[in-house]
C-alpha cells in the first residue's frame, strides 16, 4: 500500500517533470507507440524509488531514469525481436469502444471516427518517422509549429511543409475514400 505522502510526492514529480520528459522520449523513440509504455516504465520506476526513499528522488534523478529506460525498453525490444509501428492492441481498443458506447454517444460517428484514426496512422506509418513525430507533438502534444522545429531541430518552413502536405494528402486521401 503507498502512503499519503509518497502519492502526494509522486504528483508533485509528476506534474513538474511530465512534459519535458514526454518530450525526450518522443523525440528519441523509433516509434510513438512505444512512447506511452516508457512513460509508464519511467513513472512506475519513479513511484517504486519515492516508496524506498522519498529524499533521494528530483528532477535531475529522474532524467537518469528516462534515459536509462529509453535504452532498456530498445534493448529489450531488439533482444526478443519485436519490430512494429504503430500496432494496435485490439483489447484496449474494444474497451476504448465500449466506454464510448456506455457513455450514451453516438455509435455511428465514434465508429466512423475511429476508422478514420486508423486510416491516418495507417498511412503515417508508411511515411518517414519525421512526420509522425511532428503529427504526435503538434495533435496530441500540442506543440507549436516553433517548439517542434527546435525540438527536432529543423527549421519551422520544414515542420510547415511535413504538416501542411500531409494534411493535403490526407484529404485528397480521405475524399478519395469517402466516394
Amino acid at each position: 500500500m503507498i502512503d499519503q505522502e509518497t502519492l502526494h510526492l509522486f504528483d508533485e514529480l509528476y506534474y513538474a517533470t511530465y512534459s519535458d520528459i514526454l518530450k525526450y522520449v518522443i523525440l528519441n523513440c523509433s516509434t510513438l507507440e512505444d512512447v506511452q509504455d516508457i512513460i509508464q516504465n519511467i513513472y512506475l520506476e519513479v513511484l517504486r524509488k519515492l516508496q524506498k526513499n522519498k529524499t533521494l528522488i528530483g528532477k535531475s534523478y529522474i532524467i537518469g531514469i528516462v534515459k536509462n529506460k529509453v535504452k532498456d525498453y530498445y534493448r529489450f525490444r531488439y533482444k526478443n525481436k519485436i519490430v512494429s509501428l504503430f500496432s494496435s492492441i485490439k483489447g484496449q481498443e474494444e474497451i476504448a469502444l465500449m466506454d464510448t458506447i456506455n457513455s450514451g454517444l453516438n455509435i455511428e460517428k465514434t465508429i466512423l471516427e475511429k476508422e478514420d484514426i486508423e486510416f491516418i496512422w495507417e498511412y503515417l506509418k508508411k511515411q518517414n518517422v519525421i512526420i509522425a513525430k511532428i503529427f504526435y507533438l503538434y495533435y496530441y502534444s500540442e506543440y507549436s509549429i516553433k517548439e517542434i522545429a527546435k525540438e527536432l531541430t529543423i527549421s519551422e518552413s520544414n515542420v510547415k511543409n511535413y504538416l501542411y502536405r500531409t494534411l493535403d494528402k490526407l484529404n485528397t486521401l480521405m475524399k478519395d475514400r469517402g466516394e
